[in-house]
């Protein structure tokens, strides 16, 4: 080899050098498809929160792979179907991040979205309609860490069969919004207070921005419900409703919030002890162990307060269970080898066991990730149940009597 030949030789391996540093040099980008505006702004900034806490953690750790990690926001806003394919536009095609992580996105318009690209998308959609839409695109990069919206519907209303009140009259009243969760997971608690015996007094779907609850109300104290179920995404009609009753409570009548009643959206209410007694849930979160209590501690001393009950120590999860399949890999951006590793997940993080079945979610039970009810009590929310354990005591509303 002559001496001028050596030195282009030479030059391109030092090229190819310069290139593979900077790559290494380059966060790795984690897409995170959240709604930072709109009815589910609340809820967004939490998946944020949540998000931000993991990618700080592991980067702190050394990062993985040797890169550090980034958090590549893209605001959903309502969960249109529009601004999921926007997402994918932006956070797939141009960004080309390596993994995108949500709480919820859209529970319907985000796999279409997603499942025509390589990367995985972790997601807390909870929906029956988005496992069978998952099923049929035959998307294999999405992993729904979550049960279906009937399977907790059950689990929950034998929950509070065996939280410790004793239901004298069997009468159970059901308003709900029009999304697939409002309407599956309610839809469940009824069928299963029917097999059980009990009377349906009122059924009704309500839209979103309803602040006008007289007539409803007057429907319920003329049923005389003992369990009222109200699953409603949207916190503004959620409290106008909880505002109205309480200047006229449902004397006899137990009232469960839904998800959204452990969310930041109804936090200050809870903190002024307005909302005492009533009963809500949470997919999953932060188990009172010791992996519950490290994280608790780590988003205090992050954020300067208490991790919410609603979906901070999901998402974590999330980000922590893809690192993890990352690991076991030995590439972020072998997609599929990526994917493959997270179907056959077994993680054990701090809101339970994350291992996905053949269709691509979480089934729900003591085992992997338990369902938790949940009471305002004192001005706190209270984990009453995990799955079929009781962690504290059901303390009897005021206005039962």
């Amino acid at each position: 080899m002559t001496a001028r030949h050596f030195s282009v030789v030479r030059g391109l391996a030092f090229s190819v050098l310069l290139a593979q540093a900077a790559l290494a040099a380059e966060p790795l980008q984690v897409g995170v498809p959240i709604p930072i505006t709109g009815p589910y702004a609340s809820d967004g900034r939490v998946m944020e929160r949540g998000i931000r806490l993991a990618i700080d953690q592991l980067n702190s750790d050394g990062g993985l792979m040797g890169r550090q990690l980034a958090a590549r926001v893209f605001d959903i806003g309502d969960l249109t179907p529009d601004k999921l394919q926007a997402a994918a536009t932006e956070l797939l095609d141009r960004r080309n991040v390596a993994v995108l992580v949500n709480g919820y996105g859209g529970m319907g318009p985000d796999i279409p979205a997603f499942c025509g690209h390589a990367q995985p998308y972790l997601n807390n959609n909870a929906t029956t309609a988005v496992v069978e839409l998952t099923k049929r695109l035959g998307c294999k990069n999405i992993f729904m860490a979550s049960d279906v919206d009937a399977s907790y519907g059950r689990q929950l209303f034998d929950q509070m069969l065996h939280m410790g009140y004793d239901f004298p009259g069997k009468r159970i009243a059901v308003l709900h919004g029009p999304y697939d969760w409002e309407v599956g997971s309610t839809d469940a608690i009824r069928r299963a207070a029917e097999t059980a015996g009990w009377h349906v007094t009122l059924n009704e779907e309500v839209p979103y921005g309803t602040n006008q609850w007289a007539g409803i109300l007057s429907k319920l104290r003329s049923g005389k419900p003992d369990l009222v179920i109200f699953e409603m995404l949207d916190p503004v009609s959620l409290s106008t409703f909880l505002g109205q009753m309480r200047k006229a409570p449902l004397k006899g009548s137990l009232i469960y919030a839904g998800y959204e009643l452990g969310t930041p959206a109804l936090s200050e209410l809870v903190a002024k002890g307005g909302l005492d007694g009533l009963l809500g849930m949470t997919l999953s979160a932060q188990q009172p162990n010791d992996k519950g209590a490290a994280f608790a501690a780590r988003w205090r001393a992050a954020y300067g307060e208490d991790p919410p009950l609603s979906i901070a120590a999901q998402v974590y999860d999330e980000v922590m269970l893809w690192a993890d399949a990352v690991k076991r890999t030995g590439s972020a951006t072998n997609y599929a080898a990526v994917s493959q590793a997270l179907q056959h997940s077994d993680y054990k993080g701090v809101t339970g066991t994350i291992k996905f079945n053949s269709q691509y979610y979480v089934q729900a039970s003591d085992a992997t990730q338990p369902p938790q009810l949940l009471q305002a009590q004192s001005g706190k929310m209270k984990q009453l149940m995990i799955g079929s354990r009781t962690v504290a005591a059901f303390v009897k509303p005021a206005w039962l009597n």
